[in-house]
């Protein structure tokens, strides 16, 4: 099983020390390695940044390589897989997200938000996802998804969608009434 957590030293994407330009002037900036603190809720992380310095309007930022090691400090701090851990994951799999949602019963739209990083993952599903990243975890997953339902087998059977339709009669019978929403 991969090892998720980072040296403090490590960038985790892109290089350092490329040249860029400064996005206020546009032109080119020096690269300082620097060691940052910030807060993120009640939490102090300390991270290795690449800290670009421009020499013309003395501007100091950070490209998307700083931000990146910003969010991955976050989630490890909260013991969570990155965004581009769970993305790894899915793609050592080699498949599309569609693919991975219907192997893991996971929602497309919940592993797309958890890749870009538009929401974390709770504590429950970064253990599931942890386990799916294992050869065993993985072939017993596999082994479930095949596995139907007798409600998936009746709607094979009999031509219907994952929901077959329900008669009228059955709709209105007494027992079903008992399960009415109010008006």
């Amino acid at each position: 099983m991969p090892d998720y957590r980072r040296p403090k030293h490590e960038v985790a994407a892109g290089d350092p020390n490329r040249d860029t330009t400064c996005p206020f002037c546009e032109t080119p900036t020096t690269t300082e390695i620097v060691d940052q603190t910030f807060q993120h809720g009640a939490l102090e992380i300390s991270v290795t940044l690449p800290v670009r310095q421009c020499a013309d309007c003395d501007e100091e930022f950070f490209d998307y390589v700083g931000e990146r090691i910003r969010t991955e400090a976050v989630y490890y701090a909260y013991g969570l897989l990155s965004p581009w851990d769970i993305r790894a994951i899915r793609k050592r799999r080699r498949l599309s997200r569609r693919a991975f949602a219907e192997i893991t019963g996971l929602g497309e739209a919940t592993i797309k938000r958890w890749e870009t990083g538009a929401v974390a993952q709770n504590r429950g599903y970064d253990r599931y996802l942890r386990l799916l990243d294992t050869d065993l975890g993985w072939s017993l997953l596999k082994k479930l998804a095949r596995e139907t339902t007798p409600a998936e087998q009746l709607a094979s059977a009999s031509g219907a969608g994952r929901f077959p339709h329900i008669p009228e009669s059955q709709i209105n019978s007494p027992r079903a009434s008992a399960f009415r929403v109010a008006a």
